[in-house]
């Protein structure tokens, strides 16, 4: 016997799960709650999609949907086929899903051996489901549920805390309201940001904070990857991301590295594919203006969050954490390097053409700064190009007639509320 009133507490008459702050994306949610598709919500452990579902069940109670409508279930618990939780579900609430309206949660559903084929089965049959699913496998997901589920899933990713959410989670709202006026108090909880994207870190001092991250990696490599893939050695994988800590923006010279991982090149490659599929890392690839000329080419690897470098590794340069940073809250899969290693440091597509972003974490630009940027200009032609500092002022200089857009990083993630380029 299943005892499903463990996992759906909001049974409970005048019971609401207590997390009242919420992500920015969970308006997002929302809008999705009324659409016919299977919603999937993925990304890391510990970036709050169990919170998610949470909030969206008692924003479903407090619009009047009675609360034996509202099924979840996490397989991180245990695992029961879908046929077996619905027989549970119908008999111990009562609600008859073929004729009632019932929103079904889901948690970390890659973890249930072929959930697409099962999934598409009851919701094709049965119109009156709507299914919310989560999960911390990508690839696991996306390639298996996109082959049965095609046209019957809309995906949301949730990212790590942007820099406005951790300022609202830390109750500093005024500096979101006013940032001139706190603008010294907004540097010192950047650079606090950059330890701590994860809610539960907020409020830990440093160690704290370092071992709970160590342990949301430890936890994915040698626990949940071992599950779903086929990993002869996980500490090879934990040792990958150790480098890739110890030098943000990796450049994945494959034959060198695997050599001194002491592994095969194939081999090398596969890890690298699952740890991205995991959430842990991204890879960028070299931007030469064709995507299949662009992934044969050479590829930079960073972790999907400052926070995991600095907690594998304190001593990580600032300027590569804050490119670290910029990238765990952007959409961007490029950089630029030519043969005479001229380099920039994002690549972004924006109004289908080439938008080049340097970082600069420092406060005055020189010439120089602006050389590497010059000579993508000159190759690329972009339309606009854009610089990130540490200044409070913005401004728009001029390069080779392409305007570029000296903008504020603080500011910048104090306004982004999309994890989007705009």
């Amino acid at each position: 016997m299943i005892n499903l009133l463990k996992f759906n507490r909001h049974w409970d008459d005048g019971f609401y799960y207590p997390y009242p702050r919420k992500r920015e994306i969970f308006n997002t949610l929302i809008k999705k709650k009324d659409q016919r598709q299977i919603v999937e919500i993925l990304g890391l452990r510990r970036t709050g999609k169990t919170t998610l579902l949470f909030q969206l069940i008692n924003h479903l109670k407090e619009k009047s949907i009675s609360p034996k409508q509202l099924w979840y279930f996490t397989f991180d618990e245990a695992i029961y086929d879908l046929d077996e939780l619905f027989t549970a579900f119908k008999k111990q609430t009562g609600v008859d899903f073929k004729k009632t309206k019932v929103f079904i949660f889901l948690d970390e559903i890659q973890k249930l051996p072929d959930f697409q084929s099962k999934i598409k089965i009851y919701y094709d049959l049965y119109p009156e489901i709507k299914f919310f699913i989560s999960g911390s496998m990508s690839l696991f997901i996306r390639k298996k549920a996109q082959e049965s589920l095609a046209g019957r899933t809309v995906q949301i990713i949730l990212k790590p805390l942007s820099f406005r959410e951790f300022l609202d989670f830390d109750q500093k709202q005024e500096m979101i309201k006013n940032p001139e006026l706190y603008w010294q108090e907004i540097e010192i909880a950047f650079e606090r940001y950059l330890h701590r994207q994860f809610i539960e870190t907020i409020q830990m001092d440093d160690d704290s904070a370092d071992e709970y991250l160590k342990s949301i990696l430890k936890k994915v490599v040698f626990e949940d990857i071992p599950t779903l893939y086929s990993v002869e050695n996980p500490s090879v994988l934990f040792a990958i991301l150790n480098l890739i800590a110890t030098y943000p923006g990796l450049y994945l010279h494959h034959e060198t590295l695997a050599s001194d991982l002491k592994i095969s090149q194939p081999t090398f490659a596969k890890y690298l594919t699952i740890l991205e599929e995991a959430f842990l890392i991204k890879i960028l690839f070299n931007f030469t203006g064709n995507m299949i000329t662009s992934q044969k080419k050479l590829k930079r690897a960073y972790l999907a969050s400052p926070s995991f470098a600095l907690s594998l590794n304190p001593q990580s340069d600032s300027g590569l954490i804050v490119e670290n940073y910029y990238l765990s809250q952007n959409d961007v899969s490029f950089f630029w390097r030519d043969p005479y290693k001229h380099e920039v440091d994002f690549v972004a597509q924006k109004d289908n053409a080439p938008l080049p972003i340097e970082i600069k974490f420092k406060k005055e630009i020189r010439n120089i700064d602006l050389r590497n940027l010059k000579l993508f200009i000159r190759k690329f032609k972009p339309k606009e190009a854009w610089i990130l500092t540490r200044n409070q002022e913005e401004q728009i200089i001029s390069l080779s007639d392409v305007p570029v857009r000296l903008k504020s990083i603080y500011k910048d993630g104090l306004n982004q509320t999309t994890n989007q380029i705009e």
